[in-house]
């Protein structure tokens, strides 16, 4: 079972408090998925060219010293992101433990508001499998604070 190919795709998972702020993961997922004939959108990849070298060089992930040395904050970013999923994602493919980044529920919350499709990242298999919504509304609710 493959997701569609027809839309763009977004992906969302944790990013702070990780090293290299899961850069890697989200690079290296994007890449795959492309490889195989999917648009798809990668945060990691929005953002600036300084903030991606402070991400890359960052050992903890840590977002106060990114917010102070990028002079970009979180709710920046985020805002970004809102609107393109908003305006612009056809679905969102959510990463490992995305349910426990407070973005990342944003993000996948505006698109169950928007109506996109879903998929999650097998790391085994490295591929998208489609997800059903009430498995993303569940997540939804058992990790909001």
């Amino acid at each position: 079972m493959s997701i569609d190919r027809d839309v763009t795709w977004y992906t969302a998972g944790p990013m702070s408090g990780l090293p290299k702020f899961n850069y890697p993961l989200f690079l290296s997922v994007a890449k795959r998925l492309r490889e195989s004939g999917y648009t798809v959108v990668s945060p990691a990849e929005l953002d600036t060219p300084k903030m991606q070298a402070l991400a890359m060089s960052s050992a903890h992930g840590d977002l106060s010293t990114m917010e102070r040395e990028s002079g970009e904050t979180w709710g920046d970013v985020l805002a970004r992101d809102v609107k393109l999923i908003s305006d612009q994602i056809g679905g969102i493919i959510v990463l490992p433990n995305w349910f426990l980044s407070r973005g990342a529920r944003l993000e996948v919350f505006v698109g169950l508001l928007t109506d996109k499709q879903f998929a999650w990242w097998d790391e085994l298999i490295e591929m998208a499998l489609p997800l059903p919504r009430s498995f993303i509304q569940m997540k939804i609710k058992e990790n909001m604070p």
